[in-house]
């Protein structure tokens, strides 16, 4: 048992010097004259414990503490300590199994010896300051430190380890409250409270950071929402973007093979225009020989006319046949126009028709192409199996060519070697046949038990083996057990803690929803009384045309609030509509829905008074305004304020209002109101149901937002206590049924390890049996092999040679290689033929497949040409229909012109005669031979111009194509068919006018968006995180409450039963503890209920001093008996007490003696002598305190 063994006081108090005080287990007694100095023991063991403030030990500070003598002696540093020792002996064992593996640098065992000693030092400076330290066996260490190991010897600070003279007092004096926060202390219920105190903080930074998310999460989705319609703007801005680029492509791509056409078509021409010009020159030469013949043969006939004077005849001629030239120029050329439009409009057509042609056949080739392909892998695959066949094969016959070769010349051999081994084994047979009969029953019967033998010591090690896995499996079975027995236990626990808190929870809830049902039923009375719940529904309906209540439309100053509010009474809940129709619709509403009475204001009929603006500064001190003009409000509202207050003015306070009572409507800032006709309405106003300015509903009480939330938390904690419970029930049932099926695996595998054991045992005595036969045998077997061994010679070894030839002979007797290898070659050949069978075929589908490629890419390039002449063509035809139309007109002024000469031509003709008809044939012949000479060289010079600019062309548009090629897509994209390059260029500028009435656009928004929904998910996850945090932690809370409840309970339960036994023992009657309310025992208080022997049932507030003292001792012990200590200390507790219960608490105190250590100090004489040893403590005038010990014996004392 751990006591205190000794107490040395050095300078404390009343001990001057050192004072050492010896202690014994048991039960001892401190006593000495008043003022002596006995009571200062126990104070010394506060100080040195720490058990007690200064005030606890009857000082007002600290350095009070220390010897008065000391203090007068006017040192610099004075110093007060006291040393503790406990032994710890019998407490060794059960301290080092505590905490083996602990590693605190204060250790309550020492190796050297079972003391522990704890000091206190008090120093004290002439300033008055001071030092206080703690030393556990010498090294320092706080006071936290202490108490921690104070608690491992169930010393507790809060405990009543040592009970002084004013403990019972105050224990007496104490309000019941506080006497329950004594139960509280010893249930722990502060470590529950602290617990909950971190829980609650935790819980609070859960929410600050649950509001911080909440607000960015706010922020986030608007953000979102924002970058959401310009991501959707921005994706089709992007989608259009994308549109135009590749259009832009196709663009370049359909002008790439519109020039490229082009170019096709100027080399044609010019291929044309050179042949052309090779006929020009040669028909040049001989029409030039023809002109120059006929121009000799006309001068000769010039000449012969000239005399008649022609010239003017001439020149009308030369000018008519120009004209007629021209005119015969123009129609050839309008012929040749003609004729190359309808062969232009033919090849048109006819191109068209090839690319359908084309584009049809094309389709074909890809059908074609595909069923092509499909047929492919099957012929691939048969192909790939008959050449791993043939391959199997020729390795097979290239085997059976390797093996034929050496089967003719092993036949021989082996024939041979059996008829030389045979001529030698006969005669040797008859003369062994004897001995080896006896030789092999030997050694078989040797074999069988050596076989029998080892396959029971196998067993036996096997059974060996099986015995400790049984035992280690037991073992862990057995281990398994307890854990499980324990978790069960502990999931149980759990369970049955979250039961508690639901049903608790579920009693406050019943409770909270009562209470605020009551108050939602009071609220709802008082919105009635002021017909709030009529202008509620209109407000809620929305119906057109209303402006909302008085109390909505204005504004005033805090400092005018009261006062104008008290003047406008229940008009502040009428309601302003902008007409009497709204007004009527409303009232018919009301009756349809039986929802009460309204009063409303239609802004267009309201009539409001005058307010005259009189000198009120001549009336006097006092006065504010009227009540009207201290409303903030539209000014379209002024007439409803004005009806609504009417000519209310407003005075300061009530006196300087009562000047003008009885001649006019006045209200003071306090909110006292005076009627015209004398009346006064004033006291103390309830604000929390009435309807204010800038407020259209009655604002909640504080209590109702309050049983809201909380409310609120409790369903939230119910669900999840819910939770909890189904999955502590699930886990509390499977982890049942594992202990159940441990529990039973754990008797079968001890089942197991005694039928192990048995068949050991049985095992064992097989062996020595078998032991002794082997060895019987083994002799008999070593001399049959003596008399055997003259006798073996070579005969077996040749007998098992012989049959390996003889079986070898056998088997190449029986050999079919040759028939084999036949097989082999026509199987090969078969093999062959298929394969090579297969081969063609795959290559001629593959050769068809390439063949379908190669026709495929020929008509892809002939659709691309014909496209490119059918460009070509349509812009002939424009320009063949414009030459038409100007050449026509070209015609019909020549034609005008030459009529016009031939008039003046036949005229002068008339004069000439015939003679001039001749010359005039030969000139005809001779202009024509010109004309057609001028014709051809207009034509070859025209053809060489036309040729000059078209090379030029075609060479620009070789570099243009050129130039153009390296920027195309590659590979180009396939373009619609149909699709012409002016509605190319049409869509393009629709797209750009598309894009550019879209601008400016927010491309970030495409990431952005994207950013921010991931953020926003994210935060969501924390948020429910969050959210299941603090669910966790307000269940939590509420398991910290529920066993706080059950260890109050528990404790009080405990220490009720205690004090119903103590006090039954002290006072001869009966008593019990009593709590206010036990639904809530932690607001109410604790009443010490006694029912002394001969009295009425009394609390203690009614009992005499005896008797309060009694109930309260026999309370303290009650409370030391639920929570026990190795020491106690009492001072003086039976000065209140006669002589009669005197000796029964020192009856009671020696009984507790046994148990712990006890340290009376008492003054009373039965007090003493129930004790076992009494401490003598004196003190001389002047002089330091002195202690003796006496021990007291049954007949004698000795000192």
């Amino acid at each position: 048992m751990v006591y205190v063994k000794r107490v040395e006081l050095s300078n404390f108090k009343s001990f001057g010097g050192t004072t050492p005080v010896p202690l014994l287990p048991g039960f001892t007694v401190v006593s000495g004259p008043n003022g002596s100095g006995k009571s200062n023991i126990l104070d010394a063991l506060l100080f040195a414990l720490g058990l007690s403030s200064s005030k606890g030990m009857r000082a007002e500070r600290l350095p009070d503490l220390v010897n008065n003598q000391q203090t007068a002696r006017g040192r610099s540093t004075v110093e007060a300590s006291v040393t503790v020792t406990f032994d710890l002996e019998d407490e060794l064992p059960n301290l080092a199994a505590e905490n083996p593996n602990s590693e605190n640098k204060f250790k309550l065992q020492s190796p050297e010896s079972s003391d522990w000693t704890v000091t206190r030092k008090l120093r004290v400076t002439q300033q008055g300051t001071y030092t206080s330290n703690y030393y556990i066996n010498g090294e320092p260490c706080t006071l936290t430190e202490l108490h921690e190991h104070l608690n491992r010897l169930r010393i507790y600070p809060e405990g009543y380890n040592v009970v002084l003279q004013g403990d019972v007092t105050s224990i007496i004096s104490m309000n019941p409250r506080e006497r329950r926060a004594i139960i509280d202390e010893l249930a722990g219920v502060a470590s529950f409270d602290r617990k909950i105190i971190q829980a609650k903080d935790k819980l609070d930074a859960v929410k600050e950071r649950e509001d911080r998310f909440r607000i960015v999460e706010n922020e986030l989705v608007v953000q979102r929402d924002r970058l959401a319609q310009d991501r959707v703007k921005a994706e089709k801005y992007q989608k259009l973007r994308k549109e135009l680029q590749a259009k832009e492509q196709w663009e370049g791509v359909l002008a790439w093979r519109t020039q490229q056409r082009q170019a096709q078509g100027l080399h044609q021409q010019i291929e044309a225009g050179d042949r052309q010009t090779t006929e020009l020159a040669a028909q040049l030469t001989t029409v030039a020989a023809e002109v120059q013949q006929a121009t000799a043969e006309l001068e000769e006939l010039n000449s012969r006319v000239k005399a008649l004077g022609e010239e003017e005849q001439l020149a009308l001629q030369a000018t008519l046949a120009t004209r007629e030239a021209e005119l015969r120029q123009l129609q050839r050329q309008e012929l040749d126009l003609t004729k190359a439009s309808q062969e232009t409009a033919a090849n048109l057509t006819r191109m068209q028709q090839e690319i359908q042609e084309h584009l049809k056949t094309l389709e074909n080739l890809a059908q074609q192409q595909t069923t092509g392909t499909q047929s492919l892998a099957p012929l691939q695959k048969a192909r790939d199996e008959a050449e791993s066949a043939l391959n199997q094969n020729r390795e097979a016959a290239s085997a059976i060519a390797s093996a034929s070769e050496v089967w003719v010349q092993q036949q021989t051999s082996l024939h041979q070697q059996i008829d030389t081994l045979l001529q030698t084994l006969e005669p040797q047979r008859t003369e062994q046949a004897q001995l080896r009969e006896r030789t092999t029953q030997l050694e078989r019967q040797i074999q069988e038990q050596t076989q029998l033998l080892q396959s029971v010591v196998q067993e036996i090690a096997e059974k060996e083996a099986i015995a400790t896995q049984q035992s280690e499996m037991r073992d862990r079975l057995a281990q398994k057990v307890q854990e499980l027995a324990q978790a069960v236990a502990s999931t149980e626990q759990n369970l049955q803690i979250q039961k508690e808190t639901e049903t608790r929870l579920l009693q406050e809830q019943r409770e909270k929803h009562r209470r605020l049902d009551k108050l939602e039923a009071q609220a709802q009375a008082a919105q009635e009384s002021q017909g709030t719940h009529a202008t509620r529904l209109i407000l809620q309906t929305g119906m057109p045309g209303v402006c909302g209540l008085v109390a909505q439309l204005g504004r005033v100053e805090p400092q005018y609030q009261l006062a104008l509010e008290t003047a406008a009474g229940g008009r502040l809940g009428q309601l302003v509509v902008e007409d009497d129709a709204v007004a009527a619709a409303g009232i018919e509403l009301l009756k349809q829905k039986r929802a009460g009475r309204a009063t409303f204001l239609p802004l267009n009929k309201i009539q409001a008074p005058r307010i005259s603006n009189a000198p009120w500064e001549r009336i006097g001190s006092g006065f504010v305004d009227y009540a009207v003009n201290l409303i903030e409000c539209d000014p379209r509202y002024l007439d409803v304020f004005a009806y609504v207050f009417g000519y209310t003015i407003v005075f300061e306070t009530l006196k300087d209002a009562r000047r003008h009572l009885g001649k006019h409507r006045i209200v003071t800032l306090d909110g006292e109101l005076l009627e015209v006709s004398g009346a006064m309405s004033g006291g103390s106003s309830d604000s929390r149901y009435a309807i204010h300015f800038g407020k259209a509903d009655p604002m909640e009480s504080a209590e109702i937002v309050e049983l809201k939330k909380r409310l609120q938390e409790i369903d939230r904690i119910l669900n999840r206590c819910t939770n909890e419970i189904a999955k502590a029930s699930v886990a509390v049932k499977q982890r049942s049924q594992e202990l159940i099926e441990a529990r039973q695996a754990h008797r079968e595998n001890q089942l197991q390890v005694e039928q192990v054991q048995k068949e050991l045992k049985s095992l064992t005595q097989q062996r020595s049996q078998l032991e002794t036969q082997l060895q019987q045998n083994s002799q008999e077997l070593a001399t049959a092999q003596t008399r055997l061994q003259t006798l073996e010679t070579d005969i077996p070894t040749q007998e098992a040679q012989l049959q390996i030839w003889r079986q070898t002979l056998a088997e190449l007797e029986q050999s079919q290689t040759h028939s084999e290898w036949q097989q082999i070659q026509v199987a090969i050949r078969a093999q062959e033929a298929q394969l090579h069978e297969r081969e063609l075929a795959l290559r001629a589908a593959e050769q068809r497949l390439k063949d379908l490629e190669n026709q495929q890419q020929r008509l892809q390039e002939k659709v691309q040409q014909g496209q490119t002449r059918l460009q070509e063509y349509r812009t002939q035809q424009t320009t063949q229909v414009n030459q038409q139309a100007g050449l026509s007109e070209q015609q019909a002024a020549l034609q005008r012109q030459i009529a016009q000469t031939q008039a003046e031509l036949a005229t002068l003709e008339k004069t000439l005669g015939v003679s001039k008809q001749a010359r005039d044939r030969l000139e005809r012949q001779l202009r024509e031979r010109q004309t057609a000479q001028q014709q051809l060289e207009w034509q070859r010079q025209k053809l060489q111009e036309t040729l000059l600019a078209q090379r030029q062309q075609l060479a620009e548009l070789q570099q243009q194509l050129t130039e153009q090629q390296a920027d195309l897509p590659d590979p180009l994209p396939e373009l619609p068919e149909n699709l012409g390059l002016e509605q190319l260029q049409q869509e393009l500028r629709s797209l750009q006018k598309r894009i550019q009435a879209m601008e400016p656009v927010n491309m970030l928004a495409l990431e952005e968006y994207d950013r921010t929904q991931a953020r926003l998910e994210e935060l969501t996850q924390k948020l429910t995180i969050l959210e299941e945090e603090r669910t966790e932690l307000l269940l939590r809370i509420e398991n910290f409450t529920t066993l706080r409840q059950r260890a109050f309970k528990e404790a009080f339960d405990a220490v009720n039963a205690n004090f119903q036994v103590i006090f039954a023992e002290l006072s001869d009657g009966d008593g019990h503890l009593q709590l206010d309310d036990h639904q809530d025992p932690f607001n109410s208080g604790l009443n010490l209920v006694a029912h002394p022997k001969g009295k009425p049932v009394q609390r203690l507030a009614s009992m005499s001093g005896g008797e309060k003292s009694l109930t309260a001792l026999s309370f303290i012990f009650a409370l030391q008996r639920y929570r026990p200590s190795p020491f106690y200390a009492f001072d003086e507790v039976d000065m209140f007490l006669d002589g009669a219960n005197v000796e029964r608490l020192a009856r009671m105190i020696r009984q507790q003696a046994q148990q712990a250590q006890f340290i009376v100090v008492s003054l009373r004489r039965p007090m003493i002598e129930s004790a076992e040893r009494t401490i003598g403590v004196t003190q001389a005038r002047g002089a330091h305190t002195q202690v003796i010990g006496i021990k007291l014996e049954p007949q004698s004392a000795s000192v």
